[in-house]
């Protein structure tokens, strides 16, 4: 398993304002899948500077988020003490009781490996309700970035100091199937994640389990 938890500490010392307001996957899950519906609570999958689990929280959900770095986790536990704050690997089982209506991850996918992936659907299906949704937005693999840097595996490259593994979308359309879920809404585009001066084309996905 290969991770960046050294890197994501740096990264999280600062505050970069640039991303500081809430993505527009959040808003496009809101909108669509919790908005006037009956929908308690979420948990956020690798929440980095918290943006979007700060956001589902002023919506009136009750919200879990966890992200391994602990600089950036002891940081949140000081801007809302309502959101339950867990510094922790959501690739390992998790010692978590509660049922989620939404396990929520934007932009984690592509940082963990293969084999990291089925201990992240495993967690999924275990802390999901019945009829709960799983919502992702990760890179594709025909993002700008593809293929810069050192190759580490299918896919998988380290460039800007860090690991990316690039999503193909029905590859993992048919893991999702094949686990038990049932795809909802499943796309991808530029558009999702525009960046300045960088071609970011990403996969959403919506399933239910």
């Amino acid at each position: 398993m290969i991770r960046d938890n050294l890197y994501w500490n740096e990264f999280y010392k600062s505050e970069h304002k640039d991303i500081a307001t809430p993505t527009l996957f959040a808003n496009f899950i809101y909108e669509n899948y919790i908005k006037n519906k009956s929908v308690a609570n979420l948990i956020e999958f690798g929440c980095g500077n918290g943006r979007d689990s700060l956001y589902f929280a002023k919506n009136n959900l009750s919200v879990t988020a966890i992200d391994s770095s602990n600089i950036a986790i002891n940081s949140l536990k000081n801007r809302d003490k309502n959101i339950r704050w867990i510094c922790g690997d959501f690739t390992n089982s998790l010692d978590i009781c509660d049922k989620f209506d939404i396990c929520y991850s934007r932009f984690t996918l592509h940082a963990i490996d293969d084999s990291s992936q089925s201990g992240f659907i495993q967690n999924v299906k275990n802390l999901l309700k019945s009829g709960g949704i799983l919502a992702i937005e990760a890179r594709s693999v025909n993002d700008g970035k593809f293929g810069l840097g050192k190759k580490v595996g299918k896919n998988a490259f380290i460039f800007d100091n860090h690991y990316r593994r690039f999503i193909e979308l029905d590859e993992l359309r048919q893991t999702l199937i094949n686990s038990g879920f049932e795809i909802v809404y499943i796309d991808e585009s530029s558009k999702f994640a525009p960046i300045k001066d960088e071609s970011c084309v990403c996969v959403r996905v919506v399933a239910r389990y």
